[in-house]
């Protein structure tokens, strides 16, 4: 079977190696699933990276496509003419559709065990293990429930490589919907920090100190999250008792609020927002406290709908129509404080 230069060359432009596949000797198969297994190692690792290492890793996967570009072209144009033996050995050879059959085969699995040797091997340096996981896991665990003295469950372990650390996510087992987060480094043992269960047990607490006074401003209207920051070096579960701690308070309050807003009706909402920033006080511990509320349809609204917010406080990608936002609400003394911007 004749082979044309041609296409040798437009595959090879198409994909690293390609060219070198369709010409069909085992040199050059071999050759194309080298070539194949270390552009693809080297884009992996440029991602895995995340583009850290682009301006070595990028010129290396440029020059293996030219390489695979180049190889073709030489094979067709400076082959010697004085082998006229080989040639035509050659030519029976790829006359022979159970040989290139054969010769297909065997270059798939020159290629796929390329692509998971690259895989396995080029991925090790920036993965670990599920044992090493597992131990991070473990000693999370462990921390959690020395800390706070109950149990706890580490459902996923993420690690980066690129900072040398792990994300982790947890939740206390007599409240799984309470999820939060946590780090750790990767030493051995694992050293664990930065979790946030007091943030959202804290946040919880004042979520339910929020109802009441929604149902009376916005009934039926507004749902509430909530998350809240203190400094303090003991611990204290109860968000009550930060009042009567030294540490500094911060407390961001987030509400979705379905209404239609307009501007025959905007200067009466903001009149609510001041009414609700007035008394926001009452519930709430001294400290600075943010307040962000985002408004939606009434028509979005729907019973599937609240129990999800409920659930994960997400409106899934629905583009609210208005919105509020004051870092401060001590700020906030009058309606002329408050701006409402719309969206649409």
């Amino acid at each position: 079977m004749k082979k044309h230069q041609w296409i040798a060359t437009l595959l090879s432009l198409i994909c690293t190696g390609l060219g070198m596949f369709y010409i069909g000797t085992p040199g050059m198969i071999i050759g194309g699933t080298l070539l194949m297994a270390f552009q693809g190692a080297a884009l992996f690792i440029f991602f895995m990276t995340l583009g850290f290492l682009g301006l070595i890793i990028g010129p290396l996967a440029i020059g293996l496509h030219i390489i695979g570009l180049i190889i073709p072209v030489i094979y067709f144009n400076y082959r010697s003419p004085k082998k006229p033996m080989f040639d035509e050995k050659r030519k029976r050879q790829l006359a022979s559709p159970w040989k290139i059959v054969l010769r297909t085969v065997i270059g798939l699995a020159l290629f796929a065990g390329s692509i998971y040797a690259g895989y396995t091997w080029g991925s090790a340096p920036f993965m670990k293990t599920a044992a090493e996981k597992r131990e991070v896991q473990e000693a999370a665990e462990s921390y959690l429930e020395q800390k706070y003295n109950e149990p706890f469950k580490v459902t996923d372990v993420d690690y980066t490589w690129a900072i040398g650390s792990y994300n982790l996510r947890a939740h206390p087992v007599q409240s799984p919907e309470l999820e939060f987060t946590l780090s750790s480094n990767e030493a051995s043992p694992p050293s664990i920090s930065n979790d946030t269960y007091l943030n959202l047990l804290w946040g919880q607490q004042l979520r339910d100190r929020l109802k009441p006074l929604l149902a009376e401003l916005y009934p039926d209207q507004a749902f509430a999250n909530a998350y809240v920051n203190s400094d303090i070096d003991t611990i204290e579960r109860d968000y009550n008792q930060l009042a009567n701690t030294d540490g500094d308070i911060s407390q961001n309050i987030s509400l979705i609020v379905f209404a239609d807003l307009t501007a025959d009706n905007l200067a009466q909402e903001k009149e609510r927002v001041l009414e609700l920033i007035r008394r926001l006080p009452s519930v709430a511990v001294p400290g600075e406290t943010d307040l962000h509320i985002e408004y939606y349809g009434a028509d979005l609204k729907t019973p599937d709908r609240v129990k999800k917010l409920e659930q994960d406080f997400d409106m899934n990608g629905k583009q609210s129509t208005h919105i509020f936002r004051e870092f401060d609400i001590s700020k906030i003394t009058s309606t002329d404080d408050i701006e409402i911007r719309g969206l649409e």
